[in-house]
């Protein structure tokens, strides 16, 4: 794992310095690191896909605070999922992203932003499994459960930001998640991580929208 964190973080701070070579006024002074706006905002896939299917429902919001051409993340969700005909799974839990994006944007009064940056995620989640079978002495219930599940997985993500009215944006984020790992499993296979998606595949692609609030900080 450390040698996706080294690569990833050498690959953003590479283009980093090769934006800021073009225009090396801007690189120094302890002014560019100072935070000069807020955006909050809702993924609305997300929420579009709770109000769409019955065996879901998941949420999720995003505070992005920008500090020159840096930009400090945070996500946080929730999910519940229900899944299959013969059997009945269900699972719910939270999870949360923390990371950094680069802007390669100039014009920070705009708002808008074109970026690349690393996340660091982790879900606390729960998942049971009940089926219904006969042994030869009768049908039976079987309940099969994880109580205490963590999973934590690293993220590389490329986003856009754009403003359409007033302080009022929009955009996507394209997620390539990898390096999965999952805690407490025991009889029961777990199908689902909250944030993340099927545990069938170690790594994954993920694509958000988000609609976002901008609150500019006065200098």
């Amino acid at each position: 794992m450390l040698k996706y964190i080294f690569s990833i973080s050498l690959f953003v701070i590479g283009a980093s310095v090769f934006c800021q070579s073009e225009n090396p006024q801007e690189i120094k002074g302890p002014s560019k690191f100072k935070p000069h706006e807020l955006k909050i905002g809702l993924n609305a896939i997300r929420s579009g896909r709770t109000f769409s299917a019955n065996d879901l429902t998941t949420h999720e919001i995003e505070a992005a605070l920008a500090m020159g051409q840096f930009i400090l993340i945070m996500d946080y969700g929730i999910e519940e999922r229900q899944r299959g005909e013969s059997f009945n799974y269900q699972n719910k839990g939270s999870f949360y992203r923390l990371g950094f994006d680069r802007n390669f944007t100039k014009d920070k009064e705009s708002g808008n932003a074109l970026t690349l940056g690393l996340r660091y995620a982790r879900a606390s989640f729960e998942d049971q499994m009940s089926f219904t079978a006969d042994q030869g002495f009768g049908e039976q219930t079987y309940v099969l459960e994880n109580n205490e599940l963590s999973a934590r997985w690293l993220e590389v993500a490329f986003g856009i930001r754009g403003r359409v009215v007033s302080n009022l944006y929009m955009g996507f984020t394209l997620r390539w998640q990898f390096a999965r790992k999952i805690n407490g499993e025991g009889e029961l296979k777990t199908y689902d991580i909250p944030g993340f998606g099927k545990t069938r595949r170690q790594n994954s692609t993920a694509f958000d929208y988000y609609l976002m609030w901008r609150i500019p900080f006065r200098n």
